[in-house]
């Protein structure tokens, strides 16, 4: 009987061993990627940007849009064209804030008016969201965030605020 046990405790002793034990495994280590030749792979080329406008504003108190804080302070906002979609960067002080955009029909926009970055109060008493960019060259509203005006109260007393791109 002890000696079932003994046997019995080694062997689990030696199956546990076996099972932690780490295997090594060193597949293709002496081969690259580059020695590979794949004749039905097409080169992948980047996407091209054009920049469809540049100019100035400056933000007279902070706004928020798609989760980023941005501070009052002069910036640079540049649409560009990324295959279908257009992007629209605020720059500052070398730090730049990628959004994307959901741009509205050229035949919704009126003919009159300067391009401006579009700042709704809300959500909330004490907040503004960077909404929407109007480029008058384009014709073309481009919505960014529309989270400021979701809540019943934001809808009754958020105002919304042109401030001019140059």
């Amino acid at each position: 009987m002890k000696g079932t046990i003994r046997k019995n405790t080694w062997m689990i002793a030696g199956m546990l061993l076996a099972c932690l034990w780490p295997a090594s495994a060193h597949a293709q280590a002496e081969t690259g990627a580059q020695e590979h030749h794949m004749p039905n792979a097409a080169a992948i080329t980047p996407s091209t940007l054009k920049t469809d406008f540049e100019g100035h504003f400056t933000l007279p108190f902070e706004v928020q849009c798609h989760g980023h804080k941005i501070a009052p302070g002069k910036y640079t906002v540049v649409v560009k064209t990324v295959g279908e979609e257009k992007m629209v960067t605020l720059q500052r002080e070398g730090s730049d804030i990628v959004l994307q955009s959901r741009p509205m029909p050229p035949t919704s926009v009126p003919d009159e008016g300067h391009s401006a970055v579009m700042v709704r109060h809300g959500p909330g008493p004490k907040s503004h969201t960077l909404e929407a960019v109007y480029v008058e060259d384009l014709k073309l509203v481009l919505f960014l965030d529309e989270s400021g005006h979701q809540r019943f109260m934001d809808k009754m007393f958020a105002g919304l605020k042109r401030l001019p791109i140059s």
